[in-house]
Protein backbone atom coordinates (compact mmCIF):
# COMPACT_ATOMS: atom_id res chain seq x y z
CA UNK A 1 0.00 0.00 0.00
CA UNK A 2 1.30 3.44 -0.83
CA UNK A 3 1.50 5.58 2.24
CA UNK A 4 1.55 9.31 2.71
CA UNK A 5 2.96 10.64 5.93
CA UNK A 6 2.42 14.26 6.88
CA UNK A 7 4.34 15.34 9.89
CA UNK A 8 3.59 18.47 12.12
CA UNK A 9 -2.52 28.17 9.12
CA UNK A 10 -5.98 31.01 9.35
CA UNK A 11 -5.73 32.53 6.04
CA UNK A 12 -5.72 30.76 2.74
CA UNK A 13 -2.38 29.55 1.33
CA UNK A 14 -0.95 29.06 -2.11
CA UNK A 15 2.15 27.02 -2.87
CA UNK A 16 4.93 28.15 -5.17
CA UNK A 17 7.59 25.43 -5.57
CA UNK A 18 10.91 26.13 -7.18
CA UNK A 19 14.01 24.11 -7.79
CA UNK A 20 15.32 23.63 -4.30
CA UNK A 21 18.56 22.14 -3.13
CA UNK A 22 18.59 24.28 -0.05
CA UNK A 23 20.60 24.62 3.09
CA UNK A 24 18.88 26.41 5.97
CA UNK A 25 20.88 29.45 4.93
CA UNK A 26 19.29 29.79 1.51
CA UNK A 27 17.84 27.88 -1.39
CA UNK A 28 20.03 27.62 -4.43
CA UNK A 29 18.71 29.80 -7.23
CA UNK A 30 17.23 28.20 -10.32
CA UNK A 31 15.00 29.25 -13.14
CA UNK A 32 11.82 30.88 -11.81
CA UNK A 33 8.39 29.87 -13.00
CA UNK A 34 5.11 31.70 -12.77
CA UNK A 35 2.88 29.91 -10.22
CA UNK A 36 0.18 27.81 -11.80
CA UNK A 37 -2.97 27.78 -9.68
CA UNK A 38 -4.43 24.38 -8.95
CA UNK A 39 -8.17 24.08 -8.47
CA UNK A 40 -9.37 24.31 -4.95
CA UNK A 41 -12.39 25.21 -2.88
CA UNK A 42 -13.38 28.73 -1.92
CA UNK A 43 -11.52 30.51 0.89
CA UNK A 44 -12.69 30.27 4.46
CA UNK A 45 -15.09 32.96 5.69
CA UNK A 46 -13.56 34.65 8.72
CA UNK A 47 -15.40 33.61 11.88
CA UNK A 48 -16.07 36.21 14.53
CA UNK A 49 -13.79 35.80 17.56
CA UNK A 50 -15.48 34.77 20.77
CA UNK A 51 -14.17 35.61 24.24
CA UNK A 52 -12.43 32.76 26.01
CA UNK A 53 -14.24 31.58 29.14
CA UNK A 54 -12.40 29.00 31.20
CA UNK A 55 -14.64 26.18 32.40
CA UNK A 56 -14.95 25.72 36.12
CA UNK A 57 -12.67 23.41 38.05
CA UNK A 58 -15.12 20.54 37.92
CA UNK A 59 -15.85 20.37 34.21
CA UNK A 60 -18.65 17.99 33.36
CA UNK A 61 -17.52 14.62 31.99
CA UNK A 62 -20.14 14.69 29.27
CA UNK A 63 -19.00 15.14 25.70
CA UNK A 64 -20.55 17.97 23.72
CA UNK A 65 -20.77 18.29 19.96
CA UNK A 66 -17.72 19.52 18.06
CA UNK A 67 -17.44 23.25 17.67
CA UNK A 68 -19.33 24.72 14.76
CA UNK A 69 -17.25 26.35 12.08
CA UNK A 70 -17.08 27.29 8.42
CA UNK A 71 -17.95 24.46 6.07
CA UNK A 72 -15.71 25.56 3.22
CA UNK A 73 -12.21 24.08 3.55
CA UNK A 74 -9.06 26.15 3.05
CA UNK A 75 -8.00 26.68 -0.53
CA UNK A 76 -5.29 24.51 -2.00
CA UNK A 77 -1.91 26.12 -2.60
CA UNK A 78 -0.18 27.08 -5.84
CA UNK A 79 2.60 24.99 -7.33
CA UNK A 80 5.13 25.72 -10.05
CA UNK A 81 5.38 22.63 -12.30
CA UNK A 82 8.89 21.39 -12.96
CA UNK A 83 10.48 23.51 -10.26
CA UNK A 84 11.41 20.71 -7.87
CA UNK A 85 14.98 19.37 -7.86
CA UNK A 86 15.03 16.07 -9.78
CA UNK A 87 17.76 14.82 -7.41
CA UNK A 88 15.30 14.58 -4.52
CA UNK A 89 15.32 11.10 -3.06
CA UNK A 90 19.03 10.52 -3.66
CA UNK A 91 19.74 10.61 0.09
CA UNK A 92 20.21 14.34 0.65
CA UNK A 93 17.16 15.91 2.34
CA UNK A 94 18.22 19.37 1.16
CA UNK A 95 17.44 18.27 -2.38
CA UNK A 96 13.83 17.72 -1.38
CA UNK A 97 13.01 21.34 -0.59
CA UNK A 98 10.08 23.18 -2.12
CA UNK A 99 9.39 26.85 -1.58
CA UNK A 100 5.68 27.58 -1.51
CA UNK A 101 3.91 30.87 -2.07
CA UNK A 102 1.22 32.04 0.34
CA UNK A 103 -1.83 34.07 -0.75
CA UNK A 104 -0.32 37.42 0.22
CA UNK A 105 2.86 36.60 -1.69
CA UNK A 106 5.04 35.46 1.23
CA UNK A 107 7.13 32.32 0.70
CA UNK A 108 7.22 29.23 2.90
CA UNK A 109 9.62 26.27 2.84
CA UNK A 110 8.83 22.56 3.20
CA UNK A 111 10.80 19.34 2.73
CA UNK A 112 8.98 16.45 1.06
CA UNK A 113 9.65 13.21 -0.79
CA UNK A 114 6.82 13.65 -3.31
CA UNK A 115 6.17 16.93 -5.14
CA UNK A 116 3.36 19.03 -3.75
CA UNK A 117 2.03 19.24 -7.30
CA UNK A 118 0.63 15.79 -6.56
CA UNK A 119 0.90 12.07 -7.16
CA UNK A 120 -1.70 9.36 -7.65
CA UNK A 121 0.67 6.92 -5.93
CA UNK A 122 0.20 8.48 -2.50
CA UNK A 123 -2.46 7.08 -0.19
CA UNK A 124 -1.11 8.23 3.17
CA UNK A 125 0.87 11.23 4.43
CA UNK A 126 2.69 12.29 7.59
CA UNK A 127 3.33 15.95 8.34
CA UNK A 128 6.17 16.12 10.84
CA UNK A 129 6.71 19.35 12.79
CA UNK A 130 10.24 20.21 13.92
CA UNK A 131 11.38 21.10 17.42
CA UNK A 132 12.55 24.37 18.93
CA UNK A 133 15.77 24.22 16.88
CA UNK A 134 13.63 24.42 13.71
CA UNK A 135 15.72 21.79 11.93
CA UNK A 136 13.01 20.76 9.49
CA UNK A 137 15.37 18.93 7.15
CA UNK A 138 16.66 16.74 10.01
CA UNK A 139 13.13 15.86 11.06
CA UNK A 140 12.27 15.06 7.45
CA UNK A 141 15.24 12.71 7.15
CA UNK A 142 14.53 10.93 10.45
CA UNK A 143 10.86 10.39 9.62
CA UNK A 144 11.73 9.04 6.15
CA UNK A 145 14.20 6.63 7.79
CA UNK A 146 11.56 5.49 10.30
CA UNK A 147 9.01 4.88 7.56
CA UNK A 148 11.47 2.74 5.61
CA UNK A 149 12.56 0.71 8.63
CA UNK A 150 8.94 0.12 9.58
CA UNK A 151 8.22 -1.29 6.15
CA UNK A 152 5.53 1.33 5.65
CA UNK A 153 6.14 1.35 1.91
CA UNK A 154 6.11 4.52 -0.17
CA UNK A 155 5.25 7.21 2.35
CA UNK A 156 4.84 10.91 1.68
CA UNK A 157 6.57 12.83 4.43
CA UNK A 158 6.22 16.61 4.61
CA UNK A 159 8.28 18.69 7.04
CA UNK A 160 7.26 22.37 7.20
CA UNK A 161 9.89 24.90 8.26
CA UNK A 162 8.64 27.69 10.52
CA UNK A 163 11.63 29.87 9.90
CA UNK A 164 12.90 32.70 12.11
CA UNK A 165 14.47 36.02 11.17
CA UNK A 166 17.70 35.08 12.92
CA UNK A 167 18.00 31.64 11.37
CA UNK A 168 19.29 30.67 7.95
CA UNK A 169 19.25 34.19 6.52
CA UNK A 170 15.72 33.98 5.13
CA UNK A 171 15.38 35.37 1.64
CA UNK A 172 13.28 38.41 0.84
CA UNK A 173 9.59 37.65 1.15
CA UNK A 174 9.89 34.53 3.30
CA UNK A 175 7.44 34.16 6.19
CA UNK A 176 9.14 34.13 9.61
CA UNK A 177 8.00 33.60 13.20
CA UNK A 178 9.50 34.16 16.63
CA UNK A 179 10.35 30.90 18.38
CA UNK A 180 7.41 31.25 20.76
CA UNK A 181 4.83 32.36 18.19
CA UNK A 182 5.01 29.43 15.77
CA UNK A 183 4.58 26.85 18.56
CA UNK A 184 1.32 28.48 19.70
CA UNK A 185 -0.35 29.38 16.41
CA UNK A 186 0.39 33.05 16.87
CA UNK A 187 1.14 35.54 14.06
CA UNK A 188 4.33 35.71 12.03
CA UNK A 189 6.95 38.42 12.25
CA UNK A 190 6.23 38.79 8.56
CA UNK A 191 3.80 38.95 6.98
CA UNK A 192 1.92 40.45 9.88
CA UNK A 193 -1.04 38.42 11.07
CA UNK A 194 -0.15 35.07 9.46
CA UNK A 195 -0.78 32.32 12.04
CA UNK A 196 1.34 29.18 11.92
CA UNK A 197 -1.95 27.28 12.35
CA UNK A 198 -3.26 28.91 9.17
CA UNK A 199 -0.23 27.65 7.28
CA UNK A 200 -0.95 24.14 8.59
CA UNK A 201 -4.59 24.47 7.50
CA UNK A 202 -3.55 25.22 3.94
CA UNK A 203 -0.84 22.59 3.89
CA UNK A 204 -3.42 19.96 4.90
CA UNK A 205 -5.84 21.32 2.30
CA UNK A 206 -3.19 20.94 -0.39
CA UNK A 207 -2.53 17.33 0.57
CA UNK A 208 -6.28 16.69 0.63
CA UNK A 209 -6.79 18.25 -2.81
CA UNK A 210 -8.17 15.37 -4.89
CA UNK A 211 -6.93 16.96 -8.10
CA UNK A 212 -3.39 16.48 -6.76
CA UNK A 213 -3.57 13.41 -4.55
CA UNK A 214 -6.69 11.55 -5.71
CA UNK A 215 -5.95 8.44 -3.63
CA UNK A 216 -4.90 10.08 -0.37
CA UNK A 217 -7.09 8.77 2.45
CA UNK A 218 -5.18 9.41 5.68
CA UNK A 219 -2.99 12.17 7.13
CA UNK A 220 -1.01 12.03 10.38
CA UNK A 221 0.10 15.31 11.95
CA UNK A 222 3.05 14.55 14.23
CA UNK A 223 5.57 16.55 16.18
CA UNK A 224 8.33 15.94 18.69
CA UNK A 225 9.29 18.26 21.57
CA UNK A 226 8.24 21.80 20.54
CA UNK A 227 6.66 20.17 17.49
CA UNK A 228 4.64 18.06 19.91
CA UNK A 229 3.44 21.24 21.61
CA UNK A 230 2.39 22.62 18.22
CA UNK A 231 0.62 19.38 17.30
CA UNK A 232 -1.34 19.09 20.54
CA UNK A 233 -2.53 22.70 20.37
CA UNK A 234 -3.36 22.44 16.68
CA UNK A 235 -5.45 19.36 17.47
CA UNK A 236 -7.49 21.59 19.81
CA UNK A 237 -7.85 24.66 17.58
CA UNK A 238 -7.06 23.62 13.98
CA UNK A 239 -9.90 24.08 11.49
CA UNK A 240 -8.87 22.08 8.44
CA UNK A 241 -9.26 18.52 9.84
CA UNK A 242 -12.98 19.15 10.46
CA UNK A 243 -13.49 20.69 7.02
CA UNK A 244 -11.64 18.09 4.93
CA UNK A 245 -14.11 15.34 5.73
CA UNK A 246 -13.04 12.95 2.96
CA UNK A 247 -9.63 12.44 4.64
CA UNK A 248 -9.04 10.66 7.96
CA UNK A 249 -6.77 12.57 10.38
CA UNK A 250 -4.90 11.57 13.50
CA UNK A 251 -2.41 13.39 15.71
CA UNK A 252 0.80 11.98 17.23
CA UNK A 253 2.14 14.12 20.09
CA UNK A 254 5.68 13.09 21.05
CA UNK A 255 7.55 14.32 24.15
CA UNK A 256 6.23 17.89 24.45
CA UNK A 257 7.37 19.99 27.40
CA UNK A 258 3.81 21.06 28.19
CA UNK A 259 0.16 20.55 27.27
CA UNK A 260 -2.84 22.81 26.99
CA UNK A 261 -5.23 22.00 29.83
CA UNK A 262 -8.95 22.56 29.33
CA UNK A 263 -9.86 23.54 32.88
CA UNK A 264 -8.17 25.17 35.89
CA UNK A 265 -7.18 22.00 37.72
CA UNK A 266 -3.66 20.62 37.88
CA UNK A 267 -2.20 17.39 39.36
CA UNK A 268 -0.90 17.00 42.88
CA UNK A 269 2.73 15.96 43.31
CA UNK A 270 1.94 12.30 42.66
CA UNK A 271 -0.68 12.81 39.96
CA UNK A 272 -3.27 10.97 42.07
CA UNK A 273 -5.70 13.88 42.22
CA UNK A 274 -6.37 17.21 40.51
CA UNK A 275 -7.33 20.53 42.05
CA UNK A 276 -7.11 24.27 41.45
CA UNK A 277 -3.68 25.43 42.64
CA UNK A 278 -3.23 28.34 44.97
CA UNK A 279 -3.44 31.54 42.95
CA UNK A 280 -0.34 32.82 44.72
CA UNK A 281 1.81 29.87 43.61
CA UNK A 282 1.87 30.71 39.91
CA UNK A 283 -0.03 33.65 38.53
CA UNK A 284 -1.31 33.00 35.01
CA UNK A 285 -0.72 29.24 35.19
CA UNK A 286 -3.86 28.64 33.14
CA UNK A 287 -3.22 31.25 30.46
CA UNK A 288 -2.46 30.11 26.94
CA UNK A 289 -0.28 28.16 26.04
CA UNK A 290 -0.72 26.16 29.25
CA UNK A 291 -4.46 26.71 29.54
CA UNK A 292 -7.34 28.44 27.82
CA UNK A 293 -7.04 31.89 29.36
CA UNK A 294 -5.86 35.01 27.52
CA UNK A 295 -5.88 33.52 24.00
CA UNK A 296 -5.53 35.78 20.98
CA UNK A 297 -5.79 35.49 17.22
CA UNK A 298 -6.38 32.05 15.72
CA UNK A 299 -6.39 30.12 19.05
CA UNK A 300 -8.86 32.65 20.47
CA UNK A 301 -11.61 32.04 17.93
CA UNK A 302 -13.21 29.10 19.77
CA UNK A 303 -14.78 29.30 23.20
CA UNK A 304 -13.22 27.13 25.89
CA UNK A 305 -16.10 24.66 25.61
CA UNK A 306 -15.75 24.47 21.82
CA UNK A 307 -11.99 23.91 22.04
CA UNK A 308 -12.42 21.08 24.53
CA UNK A 309 -15.13 19.45 22.42
CA UNK A 310 -13.07 19.72 19.23
CA UNK A 311 -9.99 18.25 20.90
CA UNK A 312 -12.09 15.41 22.33
CA UNK A 313 -13.46 14.61 18.86
CA UNK A 314 -10.02 14.08 17.33
CA UNK A 315 -7.87 10.96 17.40
CA UNK A 316 -4.79 11.80 19.49
CA UNK A 317 -1.95 9.54 20.64
CA UNK A 318 0.54 10.92 23.19
CA UNK A 319 3.89 9.12 22.82
CA UNK A 320 6.38 9.57 25.66
CA UNK A 321 9.92 8.33 25.99
CA UNK A 322 10.14 6.25 29.14
CA UNK A 323 13.55 7.75 29.92
CA UNK A 324 12.51 11.36 29.14
CA UNK A 325 12.29 11.97 32.86
CA UNK A 326 14.98 14.62 33.45
CA UNK A 327 15.85 18.12 32.29
CA UNK A 328 17.96 17.70 29.17
CA UNK A 329 18.64 21.43 29.00
CA UNK A 330 15.50 22.61 27.23
CA UNK A 331 12.73 21.28 29.47
CA UNK A 332 10.16 23.99 30.16
CA UNK A 333 10.67 24.86 33.84
CA UNK A 334 8.27 27.81 33.92
CA UNK A 335 6.03 27.49 36.97
CA UNK A 336 2.99 26.88 34.75
CA UNK A 337 4.79 23.91 33.15
CA UNK A 338 6.05 22.59 36.50
CA UNK A 339 2.45 22.52 37.76
CA UNK A 340 1.81 19.89 35.06
CA UNK A 341 4.47 17.54 36.46
CA UNK A 342 8.24 17.30 37.03
CA UNK A 343 9.25 16.01 33.56
CA UNK A 344 7.93 15.28 30.07
CA UNK A 345 7.07 11.63 30.68
CA UNK A 346 5.12 12.37 33.83
CA UNK A 347 3.37 15.38 32.28
CA UNK A 348 2.03 13.21 29.49
CA UNK A 349 0.72 10.63 31.96
CA UNK A 350 -0.98 13.21 34.17
CA UNK A 351 -2.48 15.21 31.32
CA UNK A 352 -4.11 12.24 29.61
CA UNK A 353 -5.51 10.86 32.88
CA UNK A 354 -7.14 14.21 33.60
CA UNK A 355 -8.47 14.77 30.10
CA UNK A 356 -10.07 11.34 29.97
CA UNK A 357 -11.74 12.11 33.29
CA UNK A 358 -13.31 15.13 31.57
CA UNK A 359 -13.98 13.36 28.26
CA UNK A 360 -14.04 9.57 28.87
CA UNK A 361 -15.18 8.77 25.32
CA UNK A 362 -12.41 10.70 23.58
CA UNK A 363 -10.39 8.55 21.11
CA UNK A 364 -7.15 9.35 22.91
CA UNK A 365 -4.36 7.05 24.04
CA UNK A 366 -0.83 7.14 25.40
CA UNK A 367 2.18 5.01 24.44
CA UNK A 368 5.44 4.83 26.40
CA UNK A 369 8.64 3.88 24.56
CA UNK A 370 10.88 2.20 27.18
CA UNK A 371 14.49 3.31 27.46
CA UNK A 372 14.19 6.27 25.09
CA UNK A 373 14.81 9.81 26.35
CA UNK A 374 14.37 13.07 24.40
CA UNK A 375 15.46 11.72 21.01
CA UNK A 376 13.21 12.26 18.00
CA UNK A 377 14.99 9.72 15.82
CA UNK A 378 14.61 6.90 18.34
CA UNK A 379 11.01 7.87 19.03
CA UNK A 380 10.05 7.88 15.33
CA UNK A 381 11.84 4.56 14.74
CA UNK A 382 10.18 2.72 17.63
CA UNK A 383 7.72 0.00 16.58
CA UNK A 384 5.51 1.24 19.41
CA UNK A 385 5.12 4.59 17.64
CA UNK A 386 4.47 3.06 14.21
CA UNK A 387 0.68 2.54 14.57
CA UNK A 388 0.13 6.25 15.29
CA UNK A 389 2.66 7.46 12.72
CA UNK A 390 2.18 5.10 9.79
CA UNK A 391 -1.10 3.30 10.38
CA UNK A 392 -4.38 3.71 12.16
CA UNK A 393 -3.87 5.58 15.41
CA UNK A 394 -3.27 3.38 18.44
CA UNK A 395 -6.24 5.12 20.02
CA UNK A 396 -9.47 3.38 19.18
CA UNK A 397 -11.69 5.63 17.11
CA UNK A 398 -15.40 5.34 17.90
CA UNK A 399 -17.60 4.14 15.08
CA UNK A 400 -19.59 6.88 13.40
CA UNK A 401 -22.33 7.17 10.82
CA UNK A 402 -21.42 5.80 7.41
Amino acid sequence: MIVLVLVVYECTVALHAFTAARTPAALSGNTAHDPVPLPGPAPLPAPAPEPAQLPGPAAAPTRSAPAPGPTSPPRSMLVTPGSRDPGCGAGNPKQCGEQLTLPGGAKFQVYDNYPMAGSAAVTRAVVVVHGTGRNAEGYFQRMISAAKSDGAGKVMVVAPWFEGDGEGKPSAGEATWSNDAWKQGYPAQRPAGLSSFTVMDNLLASLSDRSRFPNLKHITVAGHSAGGQFTQRYAAFGKAPSQLSWVDFNFAVLNPSSYIYFDNQRPNSGGTSFAVPSSSSCSGYSDYKYGLGDRQGYPGQLTAQQAQAQYASRTVTIINGGADDFDNGDLDTDCAAMLQGPNRNTRGQYFLAHFLALQPNAPHNRVVVPGVAHDSGEMFASPLAAPALFGTSAAKKPAGPG
